[in-house]
């Protein structure tokens, strides 16, 4: 689908057949994205519709504003909605975010959008119970805004640039807010160098999932060293094209974040704690070196619901997670 090219449908019903037929979803319905609707986000965000959000060199796609907007209508988004996507659209084709390995890979890894800043409430953007999960408008469109631009500007189609051998459900959205509120822990964006009351995205391209469960530990270390031991199994890869900076994302459950709050553990307490551990020497063949370069590279989160003590590694692939402002 290119920026200018239009199409005349007599109903929605066969605007959406025909969107299913040339390959232009995801496999669930869309709205129709009218010129109408197109030009409304873009006024909202105060972009003109050939502005250039980024670019994927090593598939000569240059990603304008209104392929953007039409695919965040499409997947159903509000024109208030569409500056967070496109916070995310150019945190994800930052050159170190590296789209064309993370949308092409075996792997099949999928991208994680972290919300934070007051537009988390302005759109309702969950960070609770069930965030990572379905019933939240704000976090399935827009997650679902950013795969829509992967697959229709940026050519990750299955069997074309998506070379997934299995794939994964978080390619169909993948978008929750921190949980700043929960305690006096410096929120994501505001450690990545933003102040405090701006919105903000972070794009994090994840091989994969794990949950790191302890139901036993009563204390900021020992919730640590069952993080240490889940992601050491896991290992994270290092690439020298990443140097340093590579990332790992830990979002901490709401069980295992009131041990740190008790004992008034920071974030930046377990980077310090976290980080020799994960970098030591490796002690058997299930046991593996994290390879991250520096304590500022793992990325601690809050958010989810109460009940399951348990936190969630977003374990990378080969990009650096970019915090992008909400402008």
């Amino acid at each position: 689908m290119t920026a200018t090219a239009q199409h005349a449908y007599d109903t929605a019903d066969d605007l959406i057949e025909d969107y299913h037929r040339r390959g232009w979803t995801d496999g669930l319905p869309i709205v129709p994205p009218t010129p109408e609707r197109v030009a409304g986000f873009l006024a909202h965000a105060g972009l003109g519709g050939h502005e250039v959000l980024g670019t994927v060199p090593t598939r000569e796609v240059t990603c304008t504003a209104e392929q953007v907007a039409a695919n965040a209508v499409m997947a159903g988004c509000r024109p208030e909605d569409f500056p967070v996507v496109v916070a995310a659209v150019r945190a994800h084709l930052h050159p170190k975010g590296n789209c064309h390995s993370t949308t092409g890979t075996l792997s099949g890894a999928a991208q994680a959008v972290i919300v934070n800043g007051p537009v988390r409430h302005d759109l309702g953007v969950a960070s609770g119970a069930g965030c990572f999960g379905p019933g939240f408008r704000a976090n399935a469109t827009i997650g679902r805004a950013l795969r829509l631009v992967i697959r229709n500007v940026c050519r990750g189609i299955p069997g074309f640039l998506d070379r997934a051998s299995f794939s994964t459900p978080a390619r169909y959205s993948f978008c929750f807010g921190e949980n700043e509120e929960a305690s006096a822990w410096e929120p994501l964006h505001v450690q990545r160098g933003l102040a405090p009351d701006q919105s903000a995205v972070t794009v994090h391209s994840l091989m994969k999932m794990v949950e790191a469960t302890d139901f036993t530990s009563r204390s900021p270390e020992g919730v640590c060293d069952s993080l240490v031991t889940c992601i050491r199994a896991n290992g994270i890869a290092g690439d020298s094209w990443l140097g340093e900076d590579g990332n790992v994302v830990i979002v901490i459950g709401h069980e295992h974040h009131r041990y740190f709050i008790e004992e008034g553990w920071s974030k930046a307490d377990l980077q310090e704690y976290l980080w020799p551990r994960l970098n030591a020497p490796a002690t058997s063949a299930t046991d593996r070196m994290a390879r991250i370069g520096k304590p500022e590279g793992i990325l601690v989160v809050a958010a989810g619901g109460a009940g399951m003590a348990a936190s969630w590694l977003l374990l990378p692939h080969l990009a650096l997670a970019i915090t992008e402002p909400v402008v």
